[in-house]
């Protein structure tokens, strides 16, 4: 009887597992129509439905593009709302806690009417859009109790003083490293050692 007891958790935290892995979210545009890059990759056109397997905390970059609009440049994070299956895996089989958390089930995003301006200004304004996208991240950790004060302003540093790496974004990287802190699959010890590295770049 136990056996079987024990057989049917397994199965039912496997069937958890399987179908709590996956979130989608409806990516709208106004107007519609717009061409939707994900990681500088063409997927299609708004609205559009996107959908991942990534774990707690992860980014996905998306830039939506419209002739006669300008780019909007927006960061989609895995931590928008609970997923009350994959939290009732998680107390059976600690993996399932790694996607505890999903996506909005819909992105609605205003485009602003006008063109973007000639190649060199097109690159400032990304570089500022990246910038900022940081910042922004940098901040929630912030207030989060992710990382300290300290913490912030060296990385806010390296980015105004361009000595930052976009492609191996140090707050993405925070930001699965809260992830995995807070599915509890490392110690404070552990984050504040991880962290300690990206931050200072060791």
């Amino acid at each position: 009887m136990k056996a079987m007891l024990k057989s049917g958790l397994i199965f039912l935290a496997a069937t958890i597992f399987l179908t709590s892995c996956a979130s989608t979210t409806l990516i709208q545009s106004n107007p519609s129509g717009a061409q939707v890059y994900i990681d500088s990759q063409n997927k299609g056109v708004t609205p559009y439905n996107y959908s991942d397997t990534k774990i707690v905390g992860s980014s996905t970059a998306i830039t939506l593009k419209k002739e006669g609009h300008q780019d909007l440049n927006v960061m989609l994070i895995r931590n928008e709302r609970a997923d009350v299956g994959a939290i009732i895996g998680g107390f059976l089989v600690l993996v399932p806690f790694l996607w505890t958390m999903q996506y909005n089930p819909t992105h609605n995003y205003e485009l602003i009417p006008g063109s973007n301006q000639n190649t060199e200004e097109a690159n400032g304004t990304t570089q500022n859009s990246n910038s900022t996208n940081e910042l922004v991240k940098l901040k929630n950790l912030l207030d989060q109790g992710a990382i300290t004060t300290d913490d912030f302003t060296i990385l806010k540093v390296k980015i105004l003083n361009s000595e930052y790496e976009y492609s191996n974004s140090v707050a993405d990287q925070l930001i699965k490293l809260k992830g995995l802190l807070d599915s509890n699959l490392l110690t404070n010890e552990e984050y504040n050692s991880q962290k300690n590295k990206l931050v200072n770049g060791k």
